[in-house]
């Protein structure tokens, strides 16, 4: 596959490394019960992803879910439940999202129409299939079994596979723009950048658990780590990182809006208190 939009890996290395961290002034904005009559247990929020600022979609682990939220209204306006376990979720289109189902090796189409959460089509790929991002009408999807990420088109066509071995262990979360591609590992602690040819370009230590992503609009890396139940920001190219948000415990997913600068996080926190709502920070 060539590199999207014709970067050399020469232009791809200046632009990650001219991202870098600046000071932010950051406040707690609230948070958002996504918690509902139809659950049958806590929530478990895994993947969120936003299609405008109003609208965000995320999937719920344990209940087998995915929940439509109002950002405006603070509550959950639709829930459609799945024939299967999700965990991660990306926007497709301006109005379609895919869910990896990783037990059931699948991915899940949901359509959003009318304020509605409709399922469409399912596709099956080979292997557990766990973190998933689209970009210029690619899929770009993370496995833990076998360790590796996939290239696909919308059909399911696979364009390229990397091998995850001496590479991951738990790829657990990938996200992408147009220079790099991003990944979380559970067991190797570290967030990597690679291009689009699969090679690792840098990588970045120093964290427990790292687990979901989300890219800011200036090319920064938001990374909730979840063993030391704080948010990170990592510079484009994974040179250096700062820690923004302390004490939530048990961070895991993270989703970040550039026009009204907010992002949201879940967290899954073993006591309750936290488990059942988004956190929403204001970032300046």
């Amino acid at each position: 596959m060539a590199v999207p939009e014709n970067m050399t890996q020469k232009s791809l290395k200046t632009e990650c490394q001219s991202v870098q961290l600046r000071s932010r002034e950051i406040s707690h904005e609230g948070v958002i019960c996504v918690n509902t009559s139809q659950d049958n247990t806590s929530c478990k929020i895994t993947g969120m992803t936003l299609l405008t600022p109003e609208l965000l979609i995320i999937t719920d682990f344990n209940n087998n879910a995915v929940k439509m939220v109002d950002t405006n209204s603070q509550s959950v306006s639709d829930q459609l439940q799945l024939d299967g376990i999700p965990w991660d979720i990306t926007q497709v289109t301006n109005t379609e999202v895919a869910v990896t189902l990783p037990y059931k090796q699948a991915m899940q189409f949901i359509s959003i129409s009318s304020n509605k959460l409709i399922k469409k089509h399912t596709l099956k790929v080979d292997g557990e299939c766990n973190g998933i991002s689209c970009f210029q009408g690619k899929l770009i999807v993370s496995f833990c079994y076998p360790a590796k990420f996939q290239i696909l088109d919308m059909n399911g066509t696979i364009l390229k596979t990397i091998d995850g071995k001496n590479i991951f262990q738990l790829p657990w979360y990938i996200t992408c723009n147009k220079s790099s591609i991003y990944v979380s590992d559970w067991d190797m602690k570290t967030i990597s950048r690679l291009n689009w040819q699969g090679d690792v370009m840098d990588s970045y230590g120093d964290m427990s658990h790292p687990m979901g992503m989300s890219l800011s609009d200036d090319g920064t890396v938001f990374v909730s780590d979840h063993g030391r139940n704080v948010i990170e920001e990592k510079s484009g190219d994974c040179s250096e990182g700062q820690v923004l948000i302390h004490k939530l415990t048990k961070s895991s997913a993270v989703c970040w809006c550039g026009i009204t600068k907010k992002l949201y996080a879940s967290c899954d926190a073993a006591n309750g208190r936290c488990i059942n709502f988004l956190q929403i920070f204001n970032l300046q």
